[in-house]
């Protein structure tokens, strides 16, 4: 498939491994996974193009009422700050804010998943179709070899 006109976030298909088979490992202690959200947030806030003023601005008025201000951003992406973590809901809204998708897959591969979008997800899903078309063929096979006879199908003979 062709990469769309000024797509910089899809990759090349057959470039290095798109689908990583994960085990969730071992959970690293609080205090660990706390540095490491921060650490990938400031990151996030860092690579997004967008400064923190931006970012507290669409956050909050993705949240509504919630306001959210510059300062509780360095404070989330401050490494040491561990008493500052963020909620889920405005975890969401830094997400949508800095468009760093790979904030999920992030946040979910030491549970051994994978966060796939896009072509990604298309690929993933017309494999999986692909297994199940297999399996089912399997079963069809079986399920003839076991029948109590054969039936044979002719074409009717035409007249001549």
């Amino acid at each position: 498939m062709a990469k769309a006109r000024g797509d910089n976030r899809t990759g090349d298909l057959f470039e290095g491994t798109y689908f990583p088979v994960r085990a969730p490992s071992d959970l690293p202690r609080a205090l660990d996974m706390k540095r490491a959200i921060a650490v990938a947030m400031g990151e996030a806030l860092r690579t997004c193009g967008k400064g923190a003023a931006v970012v507290a601005a669409e956050m909050s008025e993705l949240l509504g009422d919630d306001e959210v201000t510059k300062a509780q951003l360095y404070a989330y992406t401050a490494e040491s700050r561990t008493s500052h973590t963020i909620s889920i809901v405005r975890w969401i809204a830094f997400v949508r804010a800095t468009g760093c998708n790979w904030l999920w897959d992030f946040i979910l591969k030491d549970e051994g998943l994978i966060v796939l979008e896009g072509e990604e997800a298309h690929l993933a899903e017309a494999a999986l179709i692909e297994k199940q078309i297999e399996q089912l063929k399997r079963k069809a096979r079986a399920h003839r070899e076991a029948a109590p006879f054969q039936t044979q199908f002719r074409k009717p003979r035409g007249r001549s």
